[in-house]
């Protein structure tokens, strides 16, 4: 029996669910997101994701520089757990491994990728508003809580079926790299984000009775256009009891996306609470040491 996919925009607050699928959803009685709680730089008026901000704090990682593993993370985090979490995150040294940096020599912003693929791939400026614009209004909409992999910090892509196979189905193994930078910059193509993804939401098969946790159940499949100006539609799965999403109806699911997390000397920047954030991004998991377990998503 296929999956029952119910698309719904939710670009204003406090909008309402389609009519017999979930009860209207309100704001006013969910505890917002509290990203104040992390140190960070004032916001400024100057675009701080324009090419000369970025070159200018971007540069490749440097020898020794520390990882973010998977076992710096774990299942099942409360939500007050998870936030603390990220907090300690934010303010580590450790970064995404294989990150995006500037390649000073080309005056390109690159993202490390396999050799036998192509290369490391070029992204632009516009994918990082993009990105940066997600998160921005993922916390203005409450939908989030924290800019790492527990929360909002990987992403996959939906491919129109019609430019799938007119266009992205036609790349070969050995441009794949190629096929990135183009994915990466069609603004007809949306990032696809699984959120609240290791947040206890379930107890015994059950959701939990936290009335946030239940917002964050109902909101944890968002997706936006690769443009600046983009507002997020929120996908459902009824017949997954973790609301988990694997794809939209017209649309190619490309599951290889980016990572993504918030660290304090981090290439790119987003606002929140009236604060400025950094942020990187990779193309490669978090990669696993001896010191945690692998997982699938």
């Amino acid at each position: 029996m296929k999956k029952l996919l119910l698309s719904l925009s939710l670009a204003l607050p406090g909008a309402a669910f389609a009519a017999g699928a979930l009860e209207q959803l309100g704001r006013s009685d969910i505890e917002p997101p509290a990203p104040a709680a992390v140190a960070a730089a004032p916001a400024s008026d100057k675009d701080p994701n324009s090419p000369a901000a970025i070159a200018a704090r971007c540069s490749p990682p440097a020898a020794g520089e520390e990882k973010i593993w998977q076992s710096d993370f774990h299942w099942n985090y409360s939500l007050p757990e998870m936030k603390a979490r990220f907090a300690e995150m934010y303010a580590s040294p450790k970064r995404l491994d294989r990150r995006a940096y500037w390649d000073a020599a080309a005056g390109k912003l690159m993202l490390p990728y396999d050799a036998g693929r192509g290369g490391d791939v070029e992204i632009s400026e516009g994918l990082v508003k993009a990105v940066a614009r997600h998160i921005e209004r993922a916390f203005e909409l409450d939908y989030i809580d924290a800019v790492f992999f527990p929360d909002m910090g990987h992403s996959h892509i939906l491919v129109p079926d019609s430019l799938w196979a007119s266009k992205y189905s036609k790349y070969p193994v050995p441009k794949m790299s190629e096929l990135y930078r183009d994915m990466l910059s069609d603004p007809r193509l949306k990032i696809f984000y699984h959120t609240a993804e290791q947040l206890k939401m379930l107890e015994d098969g059950q959701l939990v009775a936290d009335e946030r946790v239940r917002f964050r159940h109902k909101t944890r499949n968002i997706a936006g256009p690769i443009t600046p100006d983009a507002e997020l539609t929120v996908y459902q799965n009824p017949e997954s009891a973790a609301n988990t999403v694997h794809g939209a109806p017209g649309h190619h699911w490309w599951g290889a996306g980016f990572n993504f997390s918030a660290q304090k000397d981090g290439c790119f920047v987003y606002r929140a609470g009236g604060k400025e954030y950094r942020f990187d991004i990779s193309l490669y998991d978090l990669p696993y040491n001896s010191g945690g377990g692998a997982w699938d998503y």
